[in-house]
């Protein structure tokens, strides 16, 4: 048997490593989780941040969306950011847009019943030109609070911003007018150059035609308004032609850029009474004389038949008695008389009788009673030239120096009062009279005669020169001879080369002359009787293309 060889032995291998094995601690947290943490609890702060800082979201509706931009647009009220538009959308009608507004929380107390909302645009209006930061910065919205205290979360923007904000304390009332006359919303009202107010708004009324305004005057001016107050427009230039000649008001720069109001002054001798309750109506009248014509009611008819020509007299041209006005011009029309057989030109006028009878009341029986006695007193109308530079003319009452006897005529529907020339017809009468006798004179002869007695004086001094240096003198006594020489030098001082004789000849040239010119006036006055206020009328020039 083969014995095997022994087996070498080798050393033992180590055992393997065994990685230590940490037991957690029961009921520990790792640090790890800190981060999650601290993440999760700034993410929770700045929600909480964004809804508490977050208010209500309101809907805005306007005509157009001109410069608004969501996200970006802020609203501003009084210049504090309490907002931004959050969206901006077309209605469902597509008439309009809706913007929704994402207010901040501290604007909730603003947003009430009468609330108003609009937007700030560049523009120019009754008010004067607004919003020109914008052409730089932007449209923004801007919100007036009101002062209900009933909350409310839809509005209608303004298309215009308000004139006064609600609450302010004051007189609010209506004005009535039948032309805008280029007043708006924001147009001043100015009382002697001071603004006390504004008017608010403006309303048309198709059915009526009238324009409505409502109008406000701050609480310190309202006393000045009480139920006689008149209020007129005073903006612009105010030019009036008429009888008193060329009239032009103005007010202040403010009343020339701008339409603005004004109202007459209170009745000093009335004590002041309280203030008027808000809603009160009152008429704007267009102008100050209008304001006038409202106390002036003519409604006595009387017709004046005038033989002249009635050229410059227009309607509402006044009645006066000695510069006072007691009436009006209707019309001149011969659909009034159409039968006279004398052709006059038939004047409706109209007398107020308050101012005719004493009481002032308005009683037309007393009136027409003072009327008809007056004129068997000798009043009568006329026609007077108010201004010569418009040529307008003007009806005059008043008592006549010698005149005919005439009493008030009645005539189917009217009743006519006596009239005499006008002072232009008797001015035109007269020099028409005296040139007739300038005309009769025997011009020529006049002047033969004169110069034939220039040359009998030459003739008679030339004789008498030759007398005293004749021996002839020498028998005379000295005394006449004397005579004679200062007669001699007396007629030579009428000789054709002295002062006087060439002085008078002067003259004589010139009165022919003179008489001759009158003699052409003549005749232009009987072709022409107006030249003498309007003129010579002048060569008109043919027309292109004739010959």
């Amino acid at each position: 048997m083969t014995e095997s060889a022994p087996i070498a032995s080798h050393p033992a291998s180590p055992p393997p490593p065994v990685a230590p094995v940490r037991r957690p601690r029961r009921g520990g947290l790792s640090p790890v989780w800190i981060v999650p943490f601290i993440a999760a609890a700034l993410g929770l702060w700045l929600a909480w941040r964004y809804y508490s800082a977050k208010g209500p979201e309101i809907a805005v509706r306007f005509d157009t969306a001109e410069g608004i931009i969501a996200g970006k647009t802020p609203v501003l009220c009084r210049s504090v950011n309490v907002g931004t538009v959050g969206e901006v959308r077309l209605t469902d009608d597509l008439k309009g847009v809706v913007v929704k507004l994402d207010m901040n929380s501290d604007a909730s107390r603003l947003l009430v019943d009468d609330t108003q909302i609009w937007i700030v645009r560049a523009r120019y209006s009754a008010a004067g030109i607004s919003g020109l930061n914008t052409l730089f910065s932007g449209n923004y919205l801007e919100l007036q609070p009101g002062i209900s205290k009933a909350p409310r979360r839809e509005f209608t923007g303004l298309e215009n911003p308000p004139a006064t904000p609600p609450g302010v304390p004051g007189l609010r009332f209506r004005l009535l007018a039948k032309q805008a006359g280029g007043l708006g919303p924001g147009a001043s009202i100015i009382y002697k150059g001071i603004g006390v107010g504004k008017v608010e708004t403006r309303t048309f009324h198709p059915e009526n035609g009238e324009v409505e305004f409502s109008a406000f005057i701050e609480k310190e001016y309202a006393r000045l308004v009480d139920e006689t107050t008149r209020f007129f427009n005073a903006g612009g230039l105010d030019l009036k032609i008429g009888a008193d000649g060329v009239q032009l008001r103005s007010g202040t720069l403010e009343s020339l850029l701008a339409s603005s109001v004004t109202f007459t002054e209170p009745d000093s001798n009335k004590p002041r009474a309280q203030v008027l309750p808000d809603g009160h109506t009152f008429i704007l009248y267009g102008s100050f004389d209008e304001t006038r014509k409202a106390d002036f009611n003519p409604s006595l008819p009387y017709l004046l038949l005038f033989t002249g020509s009635v050229r410059g007299l227009s309607v509402d041209a006044p009645v006066e008695f000695r510069g006072i006005r007691v009436g009006t011009v209707i019309s001149a029309s011969f659909q009034y008389y159409p039968d006279d057989p004398e052709r006059r030109v038939p004047v409706l006028i109209k007398l107020d009788p308050t101012l005719l009878v004493a009481s002032g009341e308005n009683d037309p029986t007393t009136a027409q009673r003072l009327i008809a006695q007056s004129v068997e007193k000798g009043l009568r109308a006329s026609l007077k030239t108010g201004s010569f530079l418009t040529g307008q003319l003007f009806v005059e009452l008043d008592f006549q120096k010698d005149a005919p006897p005439a009493e008030v005529v009645s005539i189917p529907g009217y009743d006519v009062l006596p009239t005499i020339s006008s002072g232009l017809e008797e001015l035109q009468e007269k020099l028409a009279t005296l040139l007739d006798k300038f005309n009769d004179l025997p011009l020529d002869k006049t002047v033969d005669s004169a110069n034939q007695a220039l040359l009998a004086v030459k003739d008679a001094a030339a004789n008498l020169s030759k007398f005293l240096g004749s021996s002839e003198t020498q028998a005379l006594p000295g005394s006449l001879r004397k005579d004679l020489t200062e007669l001699q030098r007396t007629l030579a001082g009428y000789n054709d080369k002295s002062p006087f004789y060439q002085d008078l000849s002067a003259t004589l040239r010139q009165l022919t002359e003179t008489l001759r010119a009158l003699q052409g006036l003549s005749g232009t006055l009987d072709r022409n009787p107006n030249s003498i206020i309007f003129g010579k009328p002048g060569n008109v020039a043919p027309p292109r293309g004739s010959r």
